[in-house]
């Protein structure tokens, strides 16, 4: 039998970022600390057209747990034509997979 020395840090858990996810490749930069900063992503949409967003502009950045699954959140805009949107980025480190999460 076993006990802790001290208390592990609760994870608190988040509502779900709300919008439509879209399955993403994302290309970043890593700094010598470690640090991950999404610089660019390409995507496919309903239609089967595949886009390319170069200069992302990360925003702000934080740790989330959703549903208990640990994951990395960016707010973060991009120019797309004429107009600059805004969008959440999703990284799940334990599956390596990135979701845009687009508002509605």
């Amino acid at each position: 039998m076993g006990f802790a020395v001290g208390m592990e840090k609760e994870k608190l858990q988040e509502k779900a970022v709300r919008g439509r996810y879209v399955k993403v490749a994302v290309g970043c930069w890593f700094t010598s600390t470690g640090k991950a900063i999404p610089k660019m992503l390409k995507y496919e949409d309903e239609e089967g057209m595949r886009h390319l967003m170069n200069d992302i502009q990360v925003l702000k950045t934080e740790q989330k747990y959703y549903a208990g699954i640990l994951s990395h959140k960016y707010v973060c805009q991009a120019v797309l034509g004429t107009r600059i949107e805004e969008f959440v980025l999703l990284y799940y480190p334990g599956e390596n997979t990135w979701n845009m999460v687009l508002a509605e």
